[in-house]
């Protein structure tokens, strides 16, 4: 999920102390796209190791006067290695710096990219170890103290995969060790080595390698053509004093690589509690009583069930711009079409027809963490035998169940996965000033600004997909996903008129766009610094052209089959407290379905499930029976989407409840 990077120099390189400096800080800010939560660096010469984090962003580090003396320093004592890591936050605060990285457990040195998803399991299948943060890297650094018994290190780091689940790739120096370990589970990590062969670059991206040698004109020493992938499953060891290599496979590890004795002293130059008042991260600004929360979480589902429903699907009369005919069904059935999948066959020959730049990867796979993406991601792989690279665009309301769930899958699949990382600081202060603007004067039509910031999304995909030269997206969107509603409550506005739900005719997106406009006037609380934000979201969702893929557009979809692999297959987590699979990796859904839920009586569910009826996958008694539970918010979801964005859970639901329903007007 974060980016980690690193320069090795055998001694004697013939390498500028200027050039080396300038090269390290590109790495580093190249490496930022992956993670602006924290940033830190480990400097390795003959006799120190030093270790300088912060909670601040690369581009901030790098700045520190501290970070160009540490830098400084090492240079004039013949650095062996650089390395160092950007981080997006997963497990625990970036305030306390035992939980940034580089981390540190006595001997051991390590730079992680990726989660382990067994890390509780483990602390307590080993109550001889002592946990001392909240980050889960410290087990696996934990474990490798306790394996090294045998004095290999190989040895132990092999137990220490046996044990792990999730995706590991690292970079681990020890102390007492001239040797520097990559490894990677997932494919997630690139090397390049100089043409001398005593230096060697790597980094979580071939694009990062590409750039820092194109940008900072190290091409004398390094070429771009000789940039290797670590592929899923293996690592090699590197001997810091020649740059010699030996390669190695999780399952086949024989080499031994001691643990040493060389009297290097660690100085970890990083404040213990981070005060710089540009902690990336909001912090908690409200302790609330979920009891209380979960009083106030209420609908009246007497008036909702009341609601006149489609005798076809379960849409009601308060869906915008809906009709009913002599028979009772509503105008979108009447409408809705069914387009009977173009099969496996049709797939794999527009993938085929698509492939001709790239020799590496057949295509981009975006990954959210939901249901539909992980399934589309293991087909891709499993069932198509494709080489795939996955993506996600994580804008601060991923949760970190849909994070673990990447991870899962990308590891058990060996699938490389490129994480694009927004300034999730500045786009949770985006979402609550919209928030905090919406609660001024609530409106059904605006709700969907609160999830303007995600649809950068697609920019991204479409960057990525030129960065990489990959001919083809494949998404796993499904159109039983077209909610509809959230548009026309804005705008009467047809949707999905090509079969793809987030395309609208130009006519269609001007329309859209200028309704947003009047209800900026009459509410000037809009108008502030997240309108840009708002903006190009708007932008990247309507008008970036879009030729992608749509995998069940080719395959049919099935719920069944979808969970049925996903959770058997791959040890899908589910959320506590539902049944449900759809949006459970969505932060924002919570809170945004408790509002149509309790002024319009219906949320996404309704739309999902009408949908299923129309398609022939499942009755509408059955799925009118399961509507209410469906429905259903969580109380500790919805608190944790105010948490995230700072807002009062409290005092937002008596505002959201004080609004006359359209049930009742």
């Amino acid at each position: 999920m974060c980016g980690i990077f690193g320069w090795i120099t055998g001694r004697g390189a013939g390498i500028s102390n200027d050039t080396f400096a300038k090269g390290i800080k590109e790495l580093l800010l190249l490496s930022e796209t992956r993670g602006k939560e924290s940033s830190g660096i480990c400097c390795l010469t003959q006799k120190k190791i030093r270790i300088y984090k912060e909670c601040i962003r690369a581009k901030s580090l790098m700045n520190r006067a501290i970070f160009k003396d540490i830098l400084q320093n090492t240079m004039a004592e013949h650095s062996q290695a650089v390395m160092g890591h950007a981080r997006m936050v997963t497990n625990g605060s970036q305030d306390d710096n035992r939980n940034n990285q580089p981390v540190v457990r006595n001997d051991l040195v390590c730079i992680h990219n990726g989660i382990i998803v067994n890390d509780d399991a483990l602390w307590k299948s080993h109550p001889d170890l002592l946990r001392e943060a909240e980050v889960d890297t410290e087990i696996f650094l934990a474990l490798m103290e306790k394996y090294c018994y045998q004095k290999n290190l190989l040895d132990a780091f092999k137990k220490c995969l046996e044990e792990m689940k999730g995706s590991l790739s690292i970079a681990l120096a020890d102390r007492t060790s001239d040797y520097l370990l990559l490894y990677t589970n997932t494919g997630s990590l690139y090397t390049c080595l100089s043409v001398d062969r005593n230096m060697l670059l790597f980094a979580s991206e071939k694009y990062i390698l590409e750039q820092t040698i194109k940008k900072e004109n190290l091409s004398r020493w390094f070429h771009t053509k000789s940039i290797r992938q670590i592929v899923p499953q293996n690592g090699i060891v590197i001997n810091l004093s020649d740059c010699s290599m030996q390669a190695f496979h999780a399952d086949s590890v024989t080499e031994r690589i001691p643990k040493g004795d060389i009297p290097r002293t660690l100085e970890n130059l990083s404040p213990a509690i981070s005060k710089d008042k540009a902690t990336s991260l909001p912090k908690i600004r409200y302790q609330t009583d979920l009891s209380k929360v979960e009083k106030l979480l209420q609908v009246d589902t007497d008036k909702i069930c009341a609601l006149k429903r489609c005798s076809r699907c379960l849409l009601p009369e308060t869906f915008p711009g809906i009709s009913f005919d002599e028979n009772g069904v509503c105008s979108v059935c009447r409408e809705y079409e069914i387009i009977p999948p173009k099969g496996e066959d049709a797939l794999k020959n527009v993938l085929g027809k698509n492939r001709t730049h790239n020799s590496t990867y057949d295509c981009i796979v975006p990954l959210s963490g939901g249901r539909d993406s992980c399934y589309m991601l293991h087909y891709m792989v499993k069932e198509l035998g494709l080489k795939v690279v996955s993506y996600t665009y994580d804008w601060g309301m991923v949760t970190d169940l849909a994070r673990r769930n990447i991870q899962r899958m990308c590891s058990a699949l060996g699938v490389e996965h490129i994480l694009i990382s927004a300034d999730i600081a500045r786009k949770r202060e985006n979402v609550r000033l919209n928030v905090n603007a919406w609660l001024k004067h609530p409106q059904l039509a605006t709700v969907p600004l609160f999830m303007a910031g995600d649809k950068q999304f697609f920019y991204y995909a479409q960057m990525l997909k030129k960065q990489m030269h990959i001919d083809s997206i494949v998404f796993g969107m499904n159109k039983l996903e077209e909610t509809q509603f959230k548009v026309r409550f804005a705008s009467n506005t047809k949707t999905g008129e090509n079969g793809i739900y987030y395309d609208l005719s130009t006519k269609n997106k001007y329309s859209l766009l200028f309704a947003y406009a009047k209800e900026f006037m009459r509410n000037p609380a809009y108008i502030n610094r997240s309108m840009l934000d708002s903006l190009g979201g708007f932008v990247s969702y309507y008008f970036i052209p879009k030729d992608y893929i749509h995998l069940f557009d080719y395959i049919p979809w099935d719920q069944k089959t979808v969970e049925d692999v996903i959770l058997n297959e791959y040890d899908w987590e589910k959320a506590k407290g539902t049944d449900e699979t759809w949006r459970i990796g969505d932060g924002t859904a919570p809170f945004y379905n408790y509002i149509y839920y309790r002024m319009a009586g219906f949320t996404e569910f309704d739309t999902f499930k009408s949908n299923q009826i129309r398609e022939g996958m499942i009755d509408r008694e059955t799925a009118l029976a399961s509507l209410e539970k469906s429905n259903r918010i969580s109380t500790e979801d919805f608190v944790w989407y105010c948490n995230t964005i700072g807002i009062d859970p409290v005092s937002a639901l008596k505002i959201i409840n004080n609004q006359k329903p359209l049930y009742e007007r």
